[in-house]
């Protein structure tokens, strides 16, 4: 009897000293029960989305649709014209005493001679303009005579030069001479046209093709 009481306090005290001095480490995935973690044994915030599986993380609702972006993407407008038709024949139009429109969006294509035009081009809201044009001209005179080409913006309530003219001596009975042209603007939401425009004292001055591109993003 004695010994068998001395044998059962020997072994309380064991498994007392077992479970309050366990070695570090010692406690693995193989003597965790199933469902043993719970969430009220787990400190709030250790775990990320990497610790838990991709199926077991739920999507939440989809937000409202936020606010566009003034001017949104970048849009292109652009028009190319050659008035001369297969073998030469379409005389070419004479730039003129006073400003003529040589290139400009609103002008489809297949018509005038436009080879392609994309149309006017749309401004979501405050936008800044970029606009590089180039006029090819011909001076048929003996005599030497300037050329001055400039870009014109168009909208639904004015007509405006935007930025400077570009001034050009041609020699007489010139090669054709290209001149090209540049401008910058800043718009408020609207459509808007835009066009190359060139001027000559000579009569004997003529346009004879020419490229226009137009960006505008938002500001």
């Amino acid at each position: 009897m004695v010994v068998a009481c001395v044998a059962l306090i020997v072994a309380l005290s064991g498994t007392s000293y077992a479970a309050l001095n366990l070695p570090r480490n010692s406690v693995g995935n193989k003597q965790l029960r199933p469902n043993a973690v719970t969430s009220g044994k787990v400190r709030n915030g250790p775990l990320t989305p990497k610790d838990c599986r991709s199926s077991a993380l739920r999507r939440g609702p989809r937000g409202p649709q936020g606010p566009a972006a003034p001017g949104g993407i970048p849009r292109v407008a652009l028009a190319s014209r050659d008035p001369f038709a297969p073998g030469g024949t379409a005389a070419p139009p004479p730039v003129g005493a006073t400003h003529v429109d040589v290139v400009g969006l609103s002008v489809a294509a297949g018509s005038n001679s436009y080879v392609s035009s994309s149309g006017p081009i749309v401004a979501n809201g405050p936008s800044r303009l970029i606009a590089n044009g180039q006029a090819v001209i011909l001076n048929a005179a003996a005599a030497a005579a300037n050329v001055t080409c400039r870009i014109v913006l168009v909208s639904a309530s004015e007509v405006k030069a935007i930025g400077g003219s570009v001034n050009a001596l041609l020699q007489g009975n010139s090669d054709y001479v290209p001149v090209a042209v540049s401008s910058g603007v800043d718009l408020a939401q609207g459509t808007y046209d835009v066009r190359v425009q060139c001027v000559s004292e000579q009569p004997s001055m003529q346009f004879h093709r020419g490229n226009l591109t137009v960006s505008v993003a938002g500001r």
